[in-house]
């Protein structure tokens, strides 16, 4: 029943798309933004998984994973 809040960052020249992943659903996403927050309101045992941020431009794409585990 917790919140959980995620945040993500990137530069880039273009500036990066910011996309925040849950396997392969896009649960976000903000072009040219320099951050990217992800807030989970009450979360329970079905939001634990793996949640990606994906900064992506013409040149090329990086990304963290973070393992969510509600018990």
């Amino acid at each position: 029943g917790s919140q959980v809040d995620f945040g993500c960052s990137a530069e880039g020249r273009p500036s990066p798309l910011l996309t925040w992943f849950r396997g392969p659903q896009v649960l976000r996403e903000e072009p040219g933004a320099p951050s990217l927050s992800l807030h989970l309101a009450q979360v329970s045992p079905q939001d634990s998984g793996t949640y990606t941020c994906v900064a992506e431009n013409r040149h090329g794409r990086h990304n963290r994973s973070l393992e969510l585990q509600v018990a």
